[in-house]
Parts: structure tokens; C-alpha cells; sequence
């Protein structure tokens, strides 16, 4: 919706006059109809001074401060008035002839506030407060931006529809309302103005000027301390800025939460100004998970006019403390402070205990494992075997008489692996009265071992085969006897 600068309403065939309030130096609008005209053109008074005639239709006429628009679609006559002064004050009427006319009493009052001018920072948030009306006043609250000859709405209070756009949003408190811009950007930089509407449309009336500058450059800086830590950081500030310096929480530096000032300290919050520097120190001790938010760093306005200034922005996001493996710094508190600080050693604890009974679990079954394959070895080189060798005498022919003579050896495999092999003597009694001798080979060598009896000229030869580790090693050797 689009307005021209300050407005007023009358209809024709009041009996009273409306009085009607702007401020000085604002804008007003009203606006007079008509049933039927046989005039050529409109003439406005002021008292009985003519000080503006519309002679075109559809179409707005300006004279210095004034302008006037005939809308015959409508049948009405909008008069607007701008940069009022106390002189402007007094009663306005139009007519086209005797029985067409109609007036206004127009007042103009000195207590309305004074423009504003309040600085905003891109990206972030800022509000701006229009004091003018509270919840009590039937009137519409309208809020407008100037753009050239006209003031285009932007929110107002006559739906819920017009009452936030995305960008804007509007809200009515008990003193008038306040409008907020959330990610401001450098569009959003001009003149601006917070005003009332009558309930019938008669009239509009801007009651205070803001004019936002919006600055690009700000210092961010950026912080994650643990929670229980002291934290400290610091902001410099120009030359020239005011001597009231402070620390205020909130998205919307125009309307956070002030924490700490150069004039008073808090328990956890403390700052210091060097001046000479145009340094400020700021302190925070035993950082709690509620510390978590946006911070300003700014400078108290010198007047109601201007809003307070900034320096940096400073966003600090807590976070919760590592598992502690070492005694706890100084500069920070018990971890049972943290809520979910017992849960969190609990869970540590039982999962470092069962990483400890696993290694140790593997530690025994390797220990057992390396003593078990070392017996295994010992045994296998230290174990004595025995074997037996029967030798038997044989006559050469089956009807001799003499009986079968038998002669063991017994044969202990050396107990030094690397021997190859070793003989064994066996001595008997046969008819010749000499000594047989068996050559015995190392029972680990994988060829065909075998003994060699010797009994006078005529050897006896006898196989031994490689038995398994379990069995006794013996040959059977068996003697021919001399016919």
C-alpha cells in the first residue's frame, strides 16, 4: 500500500469539525468526499486563505509542502501536508460550490518524540521502537519507508497479514509497538516512519522519523571454552567513543541484555578499560553451559537521539570437557559440575576396564600358548627311546636240532640332535666264539636304517624301518647256523 506524506479524512455532512493531531515536523494526510461537483477544480483553504487548487483528476498537484489529489473514481480529494510547522495548525476546508464543502481542525503538538537515528549491522538483527499510541488507542499503528514523494507501507496493525512480511515483523506493546528486521542488509538503510490511522481511513498521521544507517564492517570474533574454564577476551574501540562502555548478550544488539559495564562488575563478569590503549578486557569465570549466545561490545549513546554504538561481535559457544586422564587445571571447576559429567566417568570407567581384561585375556593365552610349544619341543628332543634288537639264530636246515639262540641290544638315541648316527655292540656266544657287531643309524634320519651282524665270515643283514615317535625302535635279526 502506498501513501503520500501525512493524511486526514473528512466525510461530507459532519456537523463537527474532527480535530486532528500531527507532530512537528512530520506529515499529515486527510481526505474529503464529495457526492456530486459542477466545478471545474477543487480550492483548499486555510482559514479563509486559498493555498492550493486541483484542477487535474487521477493525478497529485504539488505547491512547496502541500499536494493535493482528485480521485474521481472514488469521489474524494486527498490534501497532504509535510515538514510540519506550528504555523500549519489551524482549520482546513475545500468547496466547488456553496453546498459543497467541508473542513478540519488541524493541530499540530510539540511533546512528539524526536527523530531517531539508530545504527544497524548487516546480517545481524535490530528493532526500532515507535513509542506514539499503546494498546488502548483504537487506531490502526502503521509503519512506512519514504521513497521519494510518497511513504510505502511496510507493516501495519489492520490484519495479521500486514502485521510481518518475513523480513519485518511487528509487534504492539504498551507504550505503542515496535518493529524488528531480522538479517539486515544494506537495502534496508533510509528514512523510515511509525504512525496512526484512523479505523475508517480518514486520515494518517507520522509521528516519529527513524533514519537507520546500516554499517557492513564489524570485528567477529569467536570462542569455544569448556564449560568450568575462566575465559578472557578483549575489545578495542575508536577514538572518540563514549565513556560508557558495556557487555550485552543477544542476537539483536539494539535490545540485548546488558552483562557487564565499565561502571559495575559482576560476580562472574568483569571488565577493565585501558584508555591509553582504548582496550577493554573482558572476564568471564566458570563458564556455565547457559554462557552460550552472542555478545556486543559497545558504548552507551551521549543522547536519546542515537542509538548505543558497537565495536565487535563476539559469539561464544561452551562446550563440555574432555574425559579427564590428568588432574584437573586450576582454572577449572570440578567435572561433576557439568550435568552429565558422573555418567560420562561411569561410561569411561566400566569400557577402560574392559579394554584392560581383554589385553590381560590375550597376554595369558599367548603366555600359555609360547610354554606349551617349548615342552612340546623339549620333550621331543630330550625323550629316551629305547629299541630292541632280537636276533635269533637259525639252522640252515629245518631238521636241525639246535635251538634258536636270542640276543638283545638295547640302543639309546643321542641326546645330541645334531649326531648323524652311532653304533651299538652286541656281543653272544655261537660256534666260532667271536663277537657280532649291528651298526644302528640316527632313528630321526628319514632313510632306511639298518644293523650289520658280523659272526665269524658270514654276515647276517637285518632292516630297520623308522618307527613312529610313540613306539619303541627294534630289528629282529636272525642268525644262519654252519652246517
Amino acid at each position: 500500500m502506498r501513501s503520500f506524506l501525512l493524511v486526514l479524512s473528512l466525510f461530507t455532512g459532519c456537523e463537527a469539525s474532527p480535530e486532528l493531531k500531527g507532530c512537528d515536523g512530520g506529515w499529515v494526510n486527510f481526505t474529503w468526499k464529495y457526492t456530486e461537483t459542477n466545478g471545474k477544480y477543487f480550492d483548499v483553504f486555510q482559514s479563509k486563505l486559498s493555498i492550493i487548487k486541483s484542477t487535474k483528476k487521477d493525478e497529485w498537484e504539488n505547491k512547496e509542502r502541500l499536494s493535493v489529489y482528485h480521485d474521481a473514481k472514488n469521489k474524494s480529494l486527498r490534501l497532504g501536508i509535510k515538514q510540519l510547522k506550528r504555523s500549519d495548525a489551524g482549520e482546513y476546508r475545500w468547496e466547488t460550490n456553496p453546498n459543497q464543502n467541508s473542513e478540519v481542525k488541524l493541530k499540530v503538538a510539540a511533546d512528539c518524540k524526536d527523530p531517531f537515528n539508530q545504527t544497524a549491522y548487516r546480517t545481524a538483527k535490530t528493532s526500532i521502537t515507535c513509542d506514539e499510541g499503546n494498546k488502548e488507542d483504537s487506531r490502526f499503528k502503521f509503519f512506512c519507508k519514504v521513497n521519494g514523494p510518497i511513504c510505502e507501507d511496510i507493516l501495519s496493525t489492520k490484519s495479521a497479514e500486514t502485521e510481518s512480511n518475513g523480513t519485518f515483523s511487528l509487534t504492539e506493546t504498551e507504550s505503542g509497538f515496535t518493529v524488528s528486521i531480522s538479517n539486515v542488509s544494506t537495502q534496508h538503510a533510509g528514512v523510515y516512519w511509525c504512525g496512526v490511522e484512523s479505523t475508517e481511513g480518514s486520515y494518517r498521521a507520522a509521528l516519529r522519523k527513524i533514519q537507520l544507517e546500516v554499517k557492513a564492517a564489524i570485528k567477529n570474533f569467536t570462542r569455544s571454552p569448556t564449560i568450568g574454564q575462566n575465559m578472557t577476551y578483549w575489545c578495542q574501540y575508536p577514538e572518540g567513543a563514549p565513556v560508557k562502555k558495556f557487555i550485552c548478550k543477544g542476537e539483536d544488539p539494539s535490545k540485548c541484555e546488558h552483562v557487564v559495564s565499565t561502571a559495575q562488575n559482576t560476580e562472574r563478569f568483569s571488565m577493565s578499560d585501558e584508555t591509553e590503549k582504548r582496550n577493554l578486557t573482558i572476564t568471564v569465570r566458570g563458564v556455565t553451559k547457559e554462557d552460550s549466545g552472542t555478545y556486543w561490545c559497545g558504548a552507551e549513546s551521549k543522547t536519546e537521539t542515537q542509538s548505543n554504538s558497537f565495536f565487535n561481535r563476539f559469539l561464544m559457544t561452551v562446550v563440555q570437557p574432555p574425559t579427564p586422564t590428568f588432574p584437573v587445571s586450576s582454572t577449572t571447576t570440578a567435572f561433576a559440575e557439568s550435568r552429565d559429567g558422573p555418567h560420562v566417568v561411569i561410561t569411561v570407567i566400566i569400557c577402560v576396564a574392559a579394554l584392560l581384561l581383554f589385553v590381560l585375556m590375550l597376554i595369558l593365552i599367548y603366555t600359555r600358548f609360547s610354554k606349551n610349544k617349548r615342552d612340546a619341543a623339549a620333550a621331543h628332543h630330550d625323550r629316551e627311546d629305547y629299541i630292541y634288537e632280537e636276533i635269533q639264530e637259525r639252522p640252515l636246515k629245518p631238521d636241525s636240532g639246535n635251538a634258536i639262540n636270542k640276543i638283545y641290544s638295547t640302543a639309546n638315541f643321542p641326546t645330541n640332535p645334531s649326531a648323524s648316527l652311532h653304533y651299538s655292540t652286541i656281543y653272544f656266544r655261537n660256534g666260532s666264539g667271536e663277537a657280532a657287531e649291528v651298526l644302528m643309524t640316527n632313528p630321526s634320519s628319514s632313510a632306511c636304517d639298518y644293523s650289520a651282524v658280523k659272526d665269524g665270515e658270514i654276515p647276517t643283514c637285518s632292516n630297520v624301518n623308522q618307527p613312529s615317535p610313540e613306539d619303541p625302535l627294534y630289528s629282529t635279526v636272525n642268525k644262519r647256523q654252519q652246517q
